[in-house]
């Protein structure tokens, strides 16, 4: 008798939890729903236009992006110069980030009175980066270039909040 009593209390422990696990996925779902529909709703207010594809030249319309599936949305501002900064190169880093609501709240790390030390980040390591950022890195590629970023959550620094932001960020190489 007892250990049917225990047998039903750990049967109902079980469902239980697989309720609110599901729960919880089909929320984190809706969350990320809810953040397409953030960016959607950030491009149309801004008046941006997707490009279909990537510019060969780079060379981007003042209110043109360009959406890597499922990744960021990036528009290249300047295109930068010299060699192309490869994997295992340091680049500094400046960059303002910004919440995609219509009264963003923005965090300035641009200039040394933001910031005194910009961020040193090496191309292809996570340690202090993320994979929203270093894609963007991937597709500035030379010392100079500017660039606005959209980066979906998923690829952000923050992995405990379903929120997307937009970085203007512009790198240049740390001389070898």
């Amino acid at each position: 008798m007892i250990m049917k009593r225990l047998m039903l209390f750990v049967s109902v422990c079980v469902l239980l939890l697989m309720s609110a696990a599901c729960e919880r996925s089909s929320n984190y779902s809706q969350q990320l729903k809810r953040e397409q529909r953030q960016i959607d709703e950030y491009l149309s207010r801004e008046g941006y236009t997707l490009l279909d594809e990537f510019p060969s030249d780079t060379v981007f319309g003042e209110k043109e992006m360009y959406h890597f599936p499922d990744g960021i949305y990036i528009q290249i501002l300047e295109k930068g110069v010299g060699d192309t900064i490869r994997h295992g190169d340091e680049i500094i880093l400046r960059y303002r980030k910004s919440t995609l609501d219509e009264y963003a709240v923005v965090e300035d790390y641009w200039n040394t009175m933001d910031r005194p030390y910009p961020d040193v980040i090496k191309m292809g390591d996570l340690t202090n980066s993320c994979e929203g950022w270093q894609d963007a890195f991937d597709v500035m590629q030379r010392s100079g270039a500017h660039a606005n970023v959209i980066v979906p959550s998923q690829l952000g620094r923050d992995a405990t909040n379903v929120i997307p932001y937009l970085y203007e960020m512009k790198i240049r190489a740390v001389p070898k």
